[in-house]
């Protein structure tokens, strides 16, 4: 039980995930694991973006960690099902987009706009994920943004013009799904453009609410004041 949680993604964009988790489960330690020598995933092909998200997921389980989250929705509509097959006996939590959520809370006539990445758009598992919403939820690619939030850290208010592009077909939409977990890092930036006047859905907070029923039910929850908690970073470099 007082084994750590492994989170991955594939740069910064699963912090977001991790906060989350640490704030949910503060008694548990975490390893994060930013694979940034394959950076982004979302424009690479499906084969390619498995076997990165295969290498993490095992990097993580050998690292003794009694829980992996995948912390990216691109990995996770690419692989968890195939993770979750090779390690059937281990918890492998996902993130998918707030769809659900968000639909749910959509005016009559109102519509939302599903921001993803390319490899999120062409997915199988992503296009079930909205077969139910009768087309009030518009799905919308983005090749490059993840690699612009990562390269921008120091100041993500240079991607505004190209978010301003970007958005310039949706004025009239009512939300915003966030269906990368890099996105999270530009949710103010979109509450600009849109005038303050939308509503935004973040997936990390339900896979935080995941994990934690996961380890509940699996009798893996860490015991309070047993241990300190920790969390340590890792990172894949290129060559």
């Amino acid at each position: 039980m007082q084994r750590p949680i492994g989170v991955f993604d594939s740069g910064v964009g699963g912090l977001n995930v991790l906060k989350y988790c640490t704030e949910l489960l503060p008694d548990e330690s975490f390893i994060y694991l930013a694979d940034e020598a394959n950076m982004p995933y979302g424009n690479k092909p499906e084969d390619d973006i498995a076997r990165a998200a295969f290498a993490c997921a095992d990097k993580l389980f050998s690292l003794n960690c009694k829980a992996v989250v995948i912390a990216c929705n691109t990995a996770t509509v690419t692989a968890v099902d195939r993770i979750r097959a090779l390690y059937s006996t281990r918890v492998v939590v996902g993130l998918e987009p707030a769809v659900k959520p968000c639909v749910k809370e959509l005016g009559k006539n109102g519509y939302a706009v599903a921001l993803v990445t390319d490899a999120t758009f062409a997915s199988d598992r992503f296009s079930r994920l909205l077969e139910s919403c009768d087309k009030r939820v518009v799905p919308l690619a983005s090749p490059k943004l993840a690699k612009l939030i990562e390269d921008n850290q120091d100041d993500i208010t240079r991607i505004k013009p190209y978010l301003r592009e970007v958005f310039e077909k949706y004025g009239d939409a009512e939300a915003v799904i966030l269906g990368c977990s890099h996105y999270s890092y530009i949710s103010g930036l979109i509450s600009e453009i849109y005038g303050g006047k939308i509503k935004i859905y973040d997936g990390a907070e339900g896979a935080a609410r995941r994990l934690k029923y996961c380890l509940e039910l699996s009798g893996l929850t860490a015991k309070k004041g047993e241990c300190k908690p920790t969390i340590k970073f890792l990172s894949t470099y290129k060559k």
